[in-house]
C-alpha cells in the first residue's frame, strides 16, 4: 500500500542556498535528495501529495533516469510541496500567502559599486542577481557524430555578495565514452571542475571560481565537455539559467554538404513557444556546415532548441 503523506517541503530546507540554487536550475534530481538528506522524507512521502507522481518515478528522478521538462508536472509538484512558485521561475501558486523570496536582491544598484544596469539588460535581472552579459555555446560534431562542446560565460555580478560557484548538466541520449568536463584555458578566472554526479549518459558538475567575481566585476568563465554522441536524433536543446542580455548558440557539422532543414524555437519561462528560426544563419566552410543563432535578453528557465536535417558528404 502506498504510504499517506502530508509532506510539505520543511522551512529550513527552502531558505538552504544548495536547495534554492537546485530550484533555480530545475534539478529535481537534487532537490528531491535534499528533501530526503535534510527532511528525511523517503520517495513515498515525496510522491504521495504530487498529483498522478509515483514513488517509482520519484525514484527514476532521483537516480537520474528520468528527467522533469513539463511546466505543467513542475505546477504540480510546487502545490503538492509547497514550493513557492518563484523559486522554479513560476507563478506565485495561489496557497501562497507570502511566497519567501528565493533569491537575495541588494537594495540598490549603489551596493554593487555603481550602476552595471544597462538599457538591453533583460527585464528580470535586478541588482541581486548574476547575469550573463554573454553566453557563447559552441558545439563542434565530426564526422561520426563524436561531440565536443566548448562553453564562455561573460558573467556580471550584480548581487552584494562575492560570486564563487555555479552548477550545471550535460546529457546525452547517445555516447562515445566517458563524459569528461575540463576547464577552458581562455577563462580570466581560474575554474575547477566538481563533478557531482554522473551516469552514463549524464554529468552534473560545479565550477569552482578563484579568484571570486566580487561585487561589481565581470570576468569570462568557461568549461568544454566530451563524450556525447549525436545519432539519428539532430537537435540541441540549450536552457538558460539566469538573466542572459547574448545567447551565442554556434552549431559546427563536419563533414555534412548542405541543410535539408534548418528551425529553432525559443521557450518561455511558463511553457509557451515562439520561432526564432529568423535568427538562424549558416555558412558552408571546408570543413561542413556552420549554424549560428543570436538570441537577445532571455530569462532564467527558457530554452532555445535547435534542429536541423542534413545531406552527408559523398565520397
Amino acid at each position: 500500500m502506498r504510504e499517506q503523506s502530508d509532506y510539505t517541503v520543511s522551512d529550513d530546507v527552502l531558505a538552504r542556498a544548495d536547495f534554492q540554487e537546485a530550484c533555480r536550475e530545475r534539478d529535481f534530481q537534487r532537490m528531491f535528495h535534499l528533501m530526503r538528506q535534510w527532511d528525511h522524507a523517503s520517495q513515498d512521502r515525496i510522491a504521495a501529495p504530487i498529483e498522478n507522481m509515483t514513488q517509482s518515478r520519484v525514484s527514476r528522478i532521483m537516480t537520474g533516469k528520468d528527467r522533469i521538462a513539463s511546466v505543467e508536472v513542475m505546477e504540480r509538484i510546487a502545490d503538492g510541496l509547497h514550493i513557492p512558485g518563484g523559486f522554479l521561475g513560476l507563478a506565485a501558486r495561489e496557497w501562497e500567502a507570502q511566497a519567501p523570496q528565493p533569491w537575495p536582491h541588494a537594495t540598490s544598484p549603489a551596493n554593487i559599486g555603481g550602476n552595471l544596469i544597462s538599457a538591453d539588460m533583460p527585464t528580470e535581472a535586478t541588482a541581486g542577481e548574476v547575469i550573463d552579459r554573454c553566453l557563447s555555446a559552441r558545439v563542434e560534431v565530426d564526422v561520426k557524430g563524436r561531440v565536443r562542446l566548448h562553453y564562455m560565460h561573460e558573467l556580471t555580478n550584480l548581487s552584494d555578495a562575492p560570486f564563487t560557484r555555479f552548477s550545471r548538466q550535460f546529457w546525452f541520449k547517445h555516447v562515445d565514452g566517458p563524459l569528461i568536463v575540463e576547464p577552458d584555458q581562455a577563462s580570466e578566472r581560474n575554474v575547477l571542475i566538481q563533478r557531482l554526479h554522473e551516469t552514463e549518459l549524464q554529468v552534473k558538475f560545479a565550477c569552482q571560481i578563484f579568484p571570486a567575481i566580487n561585487p561589481g566585476e565581470t570576468a569570462r568563465v568557461g568549461y568544454s565537455c566530451t563524450g556525447g554522441l549525436f545519432d539519428s536524433e539532430l537537435y540541441w536543446r540549450q536552457s538558460v539559467y539566469r538573466p542572459t542580455q547574448k545567447l551565442h548558440l554556434q552549431m559546427r557539422l563536419g563533414g555534412v554538404d548542405a541543410l535539408t532543414g534548418c528551425q529553432a524555437v525559443e521557450e518561455r519561462p511558463d511553457g509557451s513557444e515562439i520561432t526564432a528560426t529568423e535568427s538562424l544563419t549558416w555558412n558552408t566552410d571546408e570543413n561542413g556546415i556552420v549554424i549560428d543563432l543570436n538570441r537577445r535578453n532571455l530569462r532564467t528557465n527558457q530554452t532555445v532548441t535547435l534542429r536541423w536535417d542534413v545531406a552527408r558528404a559523398t565520397a
